[in-house]
């Protein structure tokens, strides 16, 4: 019995020293670099920083780069789990768990969604900086005070329009917390639009797919639906728009004939929430998704549709406005779209995942950008009221 208890003790030890030992070793001769757990002696102890020596080591482990494939390919072949991103829906669909999480947790008129943070003292009042609804205002009265009106514009995310395909079994409608927001903001006197309206409608009529089925994004059939309606919107917030105004000589189109036109095309995707999954045969498990999309060209140039700083108009917004637009086919997203029915161009700042904080940032760093504005639009998907990059943080213009 003895014997057994140090074959355990030492066995133990072996295991814990020498993961260690061999992974310290790998670094310094195959890696040529400094071992990782010397930073456990560089930094203070704090929370912070212990979580993020443990999550840089996981990443760089030589045995869990081995392993993870082969589990996450198991776990998938076994259970059809594809986690911890990705939530697996009926018929072959995939949904980002951000997505999905945003609707069940607590909304921000919820004190949960406060726990563990702290408020702030600004302006003489206490804030909580993780509402959303503080940031939204203080950007608004900033661009108020240089005369530009803004425009306030969640996206659905796929589960808010799709709960069907999140589980089969689902009857009805998700009742998105977004909803809640935008009454929100209209009892403060927001301008905003309602996107859901619009999809759900589309999706009832059945006639588009207006998501894609792996992919955290919308079709360009779900964009365009979008475009519509924003366009409108924008037109009745800036009217007398001049497709010409401030644009350059053989820029422009005809005094008073149309700009763009449209092409047709189709592409094919190879959905987001797919890769998120890593596992090692997800290109034999899922395929590419052919859509077909409507890139946006200028009819003076004949070359694709391209953003101009001179704009009276401002986007800012997040990879729902980059898709299409800046990767294939290009000049097909949804601010394309936008300029196509507004026939006039459109400035804008896209940051993927930034919606929330990163792209104001990036306009204080670039405030031309705001001259000659009538409008700034700002558009988010409504999973970043929750889980937006860096939070809804204030941003000073200058």
């Amino acid at each position: 019995m003895r014997k057994l208890e140090w074959a355990i003790v030492v066995s133990l030890l072996a295991v814990a020293a020498g993961f260690p030992l061999f992974q310290a070793i790998h670094e310094a001769a195959e890696q040529k670099e400094s071992p990782h757990v010397f930073e456990l002696f560089r930094r203070a102890p704090t929370k912070e920083n212990l979580h993020r020596w443990d999550d840089n080591a996981k990443d760089r482990s030589v045995f869990a780069k081995w392993l993870r494939p082969w589990a996450l390919q198991k776990r998938y072949d076994v259970f059809k789990e594809v986690a911890p991103k990705s939530v697996p829906g009926a018929e072959g669909w995939l949904f980002y768990n951000q997505d999905v999480d945003y609707l069940l947790d607590p909304p921000y008129t919820d004190d949960r969604f406060y726990k563990g943070t702290f408020d702030t003292l600004v302006a003489g009042k206490r804030v909580n900086l993780r509402n959303p609804l503080v940031a939204m205002m203080d950007f608004r009265a900033q661009l108020a005070a240089r005369g530009i009106k803004l425009l306030l514009v969640p996206i659905p995310g796929k589960p808010s329009i799709y709960p069907d395909k999140l589980y089969a079994g689902f009857r009805g409608e998700a009742i998105s917390p977004t909803l809640g927001l935008l009454e929100d903001l209209k009892r403060r006197g927001f301008e905003t639009v309602d996107l859901f309206t619009p999809l759900m409608r589309a999706k009832a009529e059945g006639r588009f797919q207006l998501y894609l089925k792996r992919d955290t994004h919308w079709t360009p059939q779900g964009l365009e639906i979008a475009a519509d309606v924003l366009a409108a919107r924008i037109k009745e917030l800036a009217p007398g728009l001049d497709p010409e105004a401030g644009l350059g000589s053989g820029d422009s189109a005809k005094a008073g004939g149309p700009r763009f036109a449209l092409k047709d095309t189709t592409i094919k995707r190879w959905g987001d929430i797919a890769e998120m999954t890593k596992v090692p045969e997800r290109k034999s498990i899922w395929e590419e998704e052919a859509v077909e999309a409507h890139p946006v060209t200028d009819l003076a140039t004949q070359k694709p549709y391209h953003d101009n700083p001179d704009s009276p108009i401002l986007w800012l917004g997040d990879s729902f406005s980059r898709i299409y637009q800046t990767d294939a086919p290009g000049s097909a997203g949804v601010i394309a779209q936008v300029a196509y029915r507004l026939n006039c161009p459109l400035a804008s700042i896209v940051n993927d995942g930034g919606a929330s904080t990163v792209v104001r940032q990036q306009l204080a760093r670039r405030p031309e950008l705001l001259k000659g504005k009538k409008l700034v639009v700002w558009t988010f998907v409504e999973r970043d009221l929750r889980f937006g990059s860096k939070g809804w943080a204030l941003t000073n213009l200058p």
